[in-house]
């Protein structure tokens, strides 16, 4: 339940133990690896160079994606977010690097083809659309042009523009041929010869009257029709070259564990380069200065023992202010949501860990908006199965398990509210009535006759939340030693929403403490103005400043206020459910196929209603963590604790 302890290490190693002491480092992935800025390497030849191992990281990546265009099967949707994990001994792993150029190379090649095959098709398209529109013409294509004397033009237009332009040419004179042809799509063609020294008038016609002039996309010869027969057959030629090639780019699968082993060697030597280059180094010997869990020291202090004796380890703690990496420690339980203070932030070293505190109250935020027993069980249940049946990496089973506890929350509140895939439990046959008299019994509050205990239980687990978050901002400034801002600014108001919620509860429920509730009140409030104005010097400024911090009780009363949308979340999911079931029933009474429809419709809203019923419970309960809560006390901006490991997205170690 808190930040581990971190420790700086400084390890003194002679020079001939470098690689042992990187390869033990690396394989116990305990040690994040720092540069010292105060010390300067001597003169000395450069080891470490990084850009190959990019490179061949970048190439591996490109064979990788460029083979999987080409994957005969469909890959399972799952598979591209949580790859089956490639099993191999780690001394194989090491030791056996596949060599991708060749790969690479071929890759390169078959796409090079494939863009020019393409590329070619995509011409030939074109042509093979463009005579497709004058196919009806039975002139010979490699006609129309220019001669020494002579133009010929093929005209795309309208059958109304043709009486128009005809009329129009023969007033030019008789040396000129026009000719019609059907078209398509009430257009029509037309087929002009004119004598060269009537060029400028005929094109100047022809751009008044808006008529296009067709221009063929390369030389032809025969018909229209015989040009689209030999353009279908090199498009024909050019399929059958495609599907060669593409038979070659689906040969390369089989190298695909290969590659996946290569591109994990290469990263996880990538990463143990990038920390060479931040150590400090002479002629005789290594400096290697690094972050490690206290706990962990012990352990590689034992290690480096197999390795020789021509080293020493010394530790401290992290001085004030220094950039501490973060490392979390919680239970069993809890640790399961620390994925929701992962995704606000990581605290800083002198923080406080609220993953615990989130956990609750995440928990039962969740179970108060989904709300639902029959949809927090499926829930439950696909949280906890999922992690068993998919290969995925630890923080996404945390993140799955956490959906499970929630699922388990939404159960609680279901049970507790009596929504059952809404109201369907009330219709159950006759012969399941001992559940539905089960459900009525476990049934404490009925949202829908009577919804304000669910918005007074919404509200109070706010209230409890924001007096939690002022409590742990109390704490944290008191451990800082600010004890006059822990005691006026954090306690006092703590105190006086405390009394303000035992005053409403004394005259609603305990009219005995009415009076008691009603002077806690009052001096909470002195005791706010007296303390909210203490940088003024005047001692009127300071009582108005003190008077006008009591306004900011409106801040504390939205916060509040908004907790009632968990209420409101919950009795949407339940309406929703109701509405899947009245409209599968009304459509389920159909004969003969009624009943598929019904089962279509309610599995339909269903799913539906989990999917953004459950959504809606994670981000909205998320909200309320990070917006109401952790803006009491919580400063993010930490950096995750990273350290020298071997870095494996398809590989999994198995026993040597």
């Amino acid at each position: 339940m808190a930040i581990r302890n971190m420790k700086k290490l400084e390890i003194l190693i002679h020079r001939s133990l470098h690689d042992e002491t990187f390869d033990l480092l690396q394989d116990m992935g305990v040690l994040q690896i720092t540069s010292r800025q105060d010390f300067k390497n001597e003169d000395l030849p450069e080891e470490f160079h990084s850009e190959d191992l990019e490179r061949n990281i970048n190439e591996v990546r490109y064979c990788l994606d460029f083979i999987n265009k080409y994957r005969t099967e469909k890959q399972p949707f799952l598979e591209s977010f949580f790859p089956t994990p490639i099993p191999i001994k780690k001394s194989e792993f090491l030791e056996k690097v596949f060599n991708h150029n060749q790969i690479y190379k071929k890759c390169q090649s078959i796409e090079e083809q494939l863009n020019t095959i393409r590329a070619s098709m995509n011409r030939l398209n074109a042509q093979l659309e463009f005579l497709n529109r004058i196919e009806s013409l039975p002139i010979a294509l490699e006609d129309i042009g220019s001669t020494r004397y002579v133009k010929s033009y093929l005209l795309e237009i309208n059958e109304t523009q043709y009486p128009l332009l005809q009329d129009r040419l023969e007033k030019i004179g008789k040396e000129l041929s026009l000719q019609k042809f059907s078209g398509k799509e009430r257009k029509c063609f037309a087929f002009l010869i004119i004598y060269q020294d009537l060029i400028e008038p005929v094109e100047n016609i022809l751009a008044e009257e808006s008529i296009s002039i067709l221009s063929l996309p390369q030389a032809f010869e025969g018909t229209p029709k015989e040009a689209i027969q030999s353009v279908k057959k090199k498009i024909q030629n050019f399929e059958k070259q495609r599907a060669n090639v593409e038979k070659e780019a689906v040969s390369l699968l089989k190298h695909e564990s290969e590659l996946k082993i290569t591109l994990d060697y290469y990263a996880s030597e990538l990463e143990r380069r990038n920390s060479e280059a931040h150590i400090f180094k002479t002629h005789d010997v290594c400096l290697i200065t690094g972050w490690a869990i206290e706990e962990t020291i012990p352990a590689i202090e034992e290690r480096m023992k197999s390795i020789g004796k021509e080293w020493v380890i010394s530790q401290r703690d992290p001085d004030p202010g220094e950039d501490v990496p973060i490392a979390l420690e919680n239970g069993p339980w809890s640790r399961n949501f620390d994925v929701l203070t992962n995704l606000y932030g990581l605290p800083n070293y002198t923080e406080i860990d609220p993953t615990p505190f989130v956990a609750i109250f995440f928990f039962a935020y969740f179970g108060i908006c989904l709300g639902d027993a029959v949809y927090g069980l499926i829930v439950a249940l696909i949280g906890f199965l999922a992690p068993n049946f998919i290969q995925m990496p630890d923080s996404s089973k945390r993140f799955f398990r956490m959906l499970a506890w929630g699922g388990i929350a939404s159960m609680i509140f279901g049970a507790l509210t009596g929504s059952w895939m809404g109201d369907t439990f009330d219709y159950l046959p006759s012969f399941l009535g001992f559940i539905t008299t089960l459900k009525n019994k476990l049934m404490i509050i009925n949202p829908i006759n009577n919804p304000l205990p669910m918005i007074i239980v919404s509200i109070a687990i706010g209230i409890i939340q924001v007096l939690v978050g002022l409590l742990i901002a109390f704490f944290k400034e008191w451990k800082r030693k600010n004890y006059l801002d822990a005691i006026y600014d954090k306690l006092s108001w703590f105190l006086f929403i405390l009394s303000i919620v035992i005053y409403i509860v004394a005259m609603a429920m305990i009219p005995s403490i009415k009076t008691f509730g009603l002077w806690f009140v009052i001096a909470t409030a002195l005791f706010l103005v007296g303390t909210q104005g203490r940088s003024k010097k005047n001692i009127i400024l300071r009582i108005f400043s003190g008077l006008y911090s009591l306004y900011g009780i409106t801040s504390y009363l939205g916060d509040v206020l908004s907790y009632s949308r968990l209420f409101a979340l919950g009795l949407t999911t339940t309406i929703i459910a109701m509405l899947g079931r009245t409209i599968a029933g009304l459509f389920g009474s159909s004969p003969y196929f009624g009943w598929i429809i019904w089962i279509v419709i309610f599995v339909g809203f269903t799913v539906f209603n989990i999917l953004m019923s459950g959504l809606g419970a994670f981000v909205h309960s998320a909200r309320l963590n990070y917006v109401e809560f952790f803006t009491k006390f919580y400063e993010n901006g930490g950096k995750p604790f990273q350290p020298l490991q071997y870095k494996t997205k398809y590989v999994k170690f198995t026993e040597e």
